[in-house]
């Protein structure tokens, strides 16, 4: 076992024996204080900010989101009421001219069935005789030589109708339109009218 030895610090402390720090040394101390301190405030300014930053892209994030949310909103009320508009302007427009629809298809029908033996119109019982005159007029202007039959049923409703030639036929109903194109509002959104 080692002898216990006292602890000395290794200086003088007593009267005159004490070393005076030179200016050199003390402005070498204060600088690295200095810099050492201005690390030190670096580092924790980095940190701030690194924190803020975080803060801030989480709160952007927020923000996108919620306006997204809003312009989704915005986007499906919009199409309801262009739903909305253009069911009122059908029914006006049927109002109107209610064989303006099927004039179109008409049309459309002859171009295609020009050689046909026959064409049938189904519409509403109360348009027999203003869809008779119309399909007599467009058949004389498209050189359709078959026979035209119209006739007249309780369950089409007004302004829609059935075209039917031996190759081939077409519906107007706009019930069914008025469906898809809602099934398709919903399918674009996720879910029905608000």
């Amino acid at each position: 076992m080692t002898s216990a030895k006292k602890f000395m610090f290794g200086t003088d402390f007593r009267e005159g024996s004490r070393k005076a720090a030179g200016e050199a040394e003390l402005a070498a101390a204060r600088a690295e204080g200095f810099h050492a301190g201005v690390d030190h405030a670096h580092r924790e300014a980095q940190g701030q900010l690194a924190g803020l930053t975080g803060q801030l892209a989480r709160s952007a994030e927020r923000l996108f989101a919620q306006e997204a949310a809003r312009t989704a909103a915005v986007e499906e009320h919009a199409a309801h009421v262009a739903i909305a508009t253009a069911k009122a302007l059908a029914g006006a427009a049927l109002a109107e001219k209610p064989l303006a629809a099927l004039e179109g298809a008409v049309r459309e029908c002859l171009s295609h069935a020009r050689t046909a033996p026959h064409l049938v119109l189904r519409v509403h019982e109360s348009m027999v005789e203003a869809a008779e005159e119309l399909v007599r007029k467009l058949a004389a202007e498209h050189g359709f030589a078959g026979k035209l039959i119209v006739l007249g049923q309780s369950d089409i409703v007004p302004g829609d109708g059935r075209i039917e030639w031996a190759e081939g036929g077409f519906v107007l109903d706009s019930q069914q339109l008025t469906a898809l194109v809602e099934q398709a509002v919903a399918r674009v959104f996720g879910h029905g009218q608000p």
